[in-house]
């Protein structure tokens, strides 16, 4: 299925932190009529989630409608998704609105990212036969995009090597559930990103837990992936500092 583009979506809105070039409204995806709100919902959940709609953009029915070409019943139902999740603000008398990254969702997926991940490594590392070749061709690529300065390669490589984890685990989808709660902090990761690909300690952590999982190390592998789940929540002060709209107040 096909993702929609939103960079020519509220262009006098607040845009987040790059510039984005124009594109026309999305051809509608060739879907079952009863499945059209859920492939909104994801094109939205997805947009929000890379800040391309950022912190306190506007977002009108008609004009997502038009926009994605569908109707606007659709638009609603995922509207009503995203509110649950908090992802969106809506005002009586105002408008809808991208909600501002909220600190305590951040927090809260850390901590359950971190228990996951530390439950996922114990079991991978315990694991007849561990062929760990992916996970390290996983961390080769990211080490590659790093050196690259390629911060879209960096995001993507990051998240194949924690997923990766889970696979060897032998409970991949849980990685689909950790994402499905860590909306909050992926939108803190993209503000982040510019230095996080520069950061060499970050690549240090991965190969941390690279080799821990390699040698069936329990005390090492937990110590790193503990601590660079939670590495995120250091470096939101300077991100609160630089994108003050972007932050509940």
């Amino acid at each position: 299925m096909t993702t929609a583009d939103f960079a020519s979506y509220g262009r006098n809105a607040s845009r987040g932190p790059k510039d984005r070039a124009d594109s026309a409204s999305h051809p509608r995806p060739k879907v079952q009529p009863h499945r059209i709100s859920d492939w909104v919902y994801d094109q939205l959940c997805e947009a929000i989630r890379t800040v391309e709609l950022a912190p306190g953009a506007p977002l009108s029915e008609p004009s997502l409608a038009a926009h994605l070409n569908v109707s606007r019943a659709p638009i609603r139902e995922a509207l009503t998704r995203l509110a649950d999740q908090r992802l969106i603000s809506v005002i009586p008398q105002v408008g809808t609105r991208v909600a501002p990254i909220l600190m305590d969702e951040v927090e809260e997926a850390c901590f359950i990212r971190s228990a996951l991940e530390c439950g996922a490594f114990q079991k991978a590392i315990n694991t007849p036969d561990l062929d760990t070749s992916a996970l390290r061709h996983a961390l080769e690529l990211n080490i590659a995009a790093a050196e690259a300065q390629d911060a879209e390669a960096f995001f993507t490589t990051d998240e194949q090597l924690h997923q990766a984890v889970f696979a060897l685990a032998g409970v991949p989808h849980v990685w689909d559930v950790i994402r499905g709660i860590k909306l909050h902090l992926d939108r803190l990761r993209r503000l982040h990103l510019p230095d996080a690909v520069a950061n060499p300690d970050l690549i240090a952590e991965h190969t941390a837990i690279v080799e821990a999982v390699e040698a069936r190390d329990e005390k090492a592998g937990l110590a790193v992936i503990r601590k660079h789940a939670n590495r995120i929540l250091a470096d939101s002060d300077s991100l609160r500092l630089r994108y003050p709209e972007y932050f509940e107040q």
